[in-house]
């Protein structure tokens, strides 16, 4: 799969061809790379108006926006770059050359492997505006997203739904729709639900009081169907020594032994190998023949 990069300038004038290189778009299978000068933009500024180039920060943020929810999906999903419907393709430029009024210019695309290169993003942006990127953004994985990764790296989809979202009207006796991590059934129901030890200590109770509503929802059901006995699980991060965190995790750990079992984020290869060593099914199948 080809990646490049596309140049963006923006003009002087309305009536003038003179432009200046102003960002730099990255197109890679994995990441898509922005970045743009705001040095360069308040020159604009000087040569060409404050209206003009405040119009251009507003669609190059816009660039920056787009960049930014699409990487988020790029690192959730396995999303083809250059399928039809992704965004950033040839049409897309034309578009936000139209929006622009002209205002800025996209570039002739630079097939450029990032991979293989020696310099990145990072360095060809820095050779190409003579000036240093101070810092590149970065999207912090989440704990949860982490353990969605795992999940799906283990090949389990056939048998299990993964970060699967029940409503309502699925099933009776929960408040919202509930997303839990992982969920499937064999003889009885196999749920587990990641938690981050790292975030509040409200927010964590907040997200067990709400699973264990799905818990006795999911007893009911089950009871209501006569499943066999279910297995519950947390996936955790472990919380710091002496954190109000690890006291919260103590506790949950002496209070709710029978309610769930409390897996660690580096045992839940045990999950996975439980699912692909019996005959477990999607949960969801089980609840379209409800």
């Amino acid at each position: 799969m080809e990646t490049f990069f596309v140049p963006v300038y923006l003009k002087i004038g309305k009536l003038s061809d003179e432009k200046i290189l102003v960002a730099l778009i990255g197109v890679t299978p994995e990441h898509i790379w922005f970045n743009y000068s705001a040095k360069r933009v308040e020159l604009s500024a000087k040569l060409s108006g404050l209206s003009f180039a405040h119009l251009a920060k507003k669609v190059l943020e816009q660039i920056e926006y787009k960049a930014g929810e699409l990487n988020k999906k790029l690192g959730e999903t396995d999303i083809l770059l250059f399928e039809t419907t992704h965004s950033f393709n040839i049409e897309y430029f034309q578009y936000l050359q139209k929006y622009s009024n002209n205002i800025l210019v996209f570039g002739q695309i630079e097939l450029f492997d990032f991979a293989t290169s020696t310099i990145g993003f990072k360095g060809l942006y820095e050779s190409l505006m003579n000036e240093y990127i101070d810092e590149i953004k970065e999207t912090k994985q989440s704990f949860q997203t982490k353990i969605k990764h795992k999940l799906e790296a283990a090949n389990i989809q056939e048998k299990a739904d993964i970060d699967f979202k029940i409503t309502t009207e699925q099933l009776s006796g929960i408040y919202n729709n509930t997303i839990v991590t992982l969920i499937a059934k064999n003889g009885g129901i196999l749920a587990a639900n990641s938690i981050d030890f790292s975030n509040s200590v409200s927010s964590i109770a907040q997200t067990l009081n709400s699973f264990e509503v799905l818990l006795i929802s999911l007893n009911k059901y089950a009871d209501i169907r006569s499943f066999d006995k279910s297995k519950y699980s947390i996936v955790t991060s472990m919380p710091a020594i002496g954190s109000d965190q690890e006291k919260l995790f103590n506790n949950i750990y002496k209070n709710k032994k029978d309610v769930f079992d409390i897996v660690p984020e580096d045992s839940i290869e045990k999950l996975t190998t439980l699912i692909h060593q019996n005959h477990y099914r999607k949960f969801s199948s089980v609840l379209m023949e409800s």
